[in-house]
C-alpha cells in the first residue's frame, strides 16, 4: 500500500480518465490501417454489403474499398466516419468492433484472448484501460534519488468515486490470494482456471457507462442467459484456504 502526499517529491501521482479524455484524433492514431480495414470488412460482411456495392455508395472504386479493407491506405479521420455513415454504426463503435487482434475480443468469442507480442501493444492496452470512466484510476511513481526504489503502478482507490472501484479492488484482493494458494500448490492449475472463467463470467454482466458499452448491454440482454459458476464475490485469504485442504 503507497501513501500518496501532495507534499511527498518522491511519488508523483495523477488521476486518470477525467482530466485524460482523449480527442478524436488521438482515439483514431490508437488504431492501424489494417486494424481498421479489418473493422470495415467485419462490419460491411454483417450487413450483407458486397464490396461492388460499397463502392457504389462510397463513389469508390471496388479496388479502393479492397485497399482500406487490406489496410493498404491509410484512411484519415472525416473519410472514417463517412464510411461509419454508409454502414450505419457510430464510427467509434466501428472501430472498437474489429476482429480479435491485440487487446480486442469478438462479441461471439466465449474465451478472450488477448495478443501482445511488443512492450506497444502493453502500453497501447494502458491507454486504453485508462480511458475507462467507470473506474477512477492513478499514475504512481517512484523512482531515486528521492526514493531508494524505482517503482511504477497504475493504482484503484476502493473507496473512490468510481462505479467499480470497490468491485476491481475485491477482484485484485481475491487474485493474489488465488495466486498465493497456486505458488503454494493448496490449489491446482486447472482450478486456478476454472476460478478465472468464472470470475470473467461474474463481472460480465458489469457493463460500463460509454455508449459503446451500453450497445453491447443491450444486443446481450437479448442473448439467452448463462448461468455463472459464481454467486458472488467474497475474499478467502490464503490461510483459510490451507485449512479447508
Amino acid at each position: 500500500m503507497q501513501n500518496t502526499n501532495q507534499n511527498n517529491q518522491t511519488q508523483q501521482l495523477y488521476k486518470v480518465g477525467e482530466d485524460m479524455a482523449m480527442s478524436d484524433d488521438q482515439r483514431f492514431a490508437m488504431y492501424t490501417a489494417e486494424e481498421i480495414g479489418n473493422a470495415i470488412k467485419k462490419r460491411r460482411r454483417q450487413l450483407k454489403i458486397t464490396q461492388k456495392e460499397f463502392a457504389q455508395r462510397l463513389d469508390k472504386s471496388e479496388r479502393t474499398i479492397q485497399k482500406y479493407e487490406s489496410g493498404e491506405i491509410t484512411m484519415k479521420i472525416d473519410l472514417i466516419k463517412q464510411v461509419a455513415d454508409e454502414l450505419d454504426i457510430p464510427w467509434q463503435e466501428l472501430l472498437e468492433a474489429k476482429t480479435d487482434t491485440i487487446g480486442i475480443v469478438a462479441l461471439e468469442d466465449t474465451t478472450p484472448s488477448y495478443r501482445f507480442h511488443t512492450l506497444s501493444d502493453v502500453i497501447k492496452a494502458l491507454f486504453t484501460i485508462t480511458e475507462i470512466k467507470d473506474i477512477s484510476f492513478q499514475l504512481s511513481c517512484t523512482k531515486p534519488p528521492e526514493s531508494p526504489e524505482w517503482t511504477s503502478a497504475l493504482m484503484v482507490d476502493g473507496k473512490g468515486s468510481g462505479t467499480y472501484n470497490a468491485d476491481f479492488c475485491l477482484f485484485m484482493e481475491n487474485w493474489m490470494n488465488k495466486l498465493a494458494t497456486l505458488q503454494s500448490g493448496k490449489l491446482s492449475q486447472e482450478q486456478f482456471d476454472t476460478w478465472k472463467r468464472e470470475t470473467l463470467d461474474y463481472y460480465s454482466d458489469s457493463f460500463f457507462s460509454d455508449f459503446t458499452s451500453q450497445i453491447t448491454k443491450d444486443r446481450k440482454v437479448k442473448e439467452p442467459k448463462k448461468k455463472s459458476g459464481i454467486s458472488s464475490i467474497q475474499i478467502v485469504s490464503t490461510l483459510e484456504e490451507e485449512d479447508n485442504e
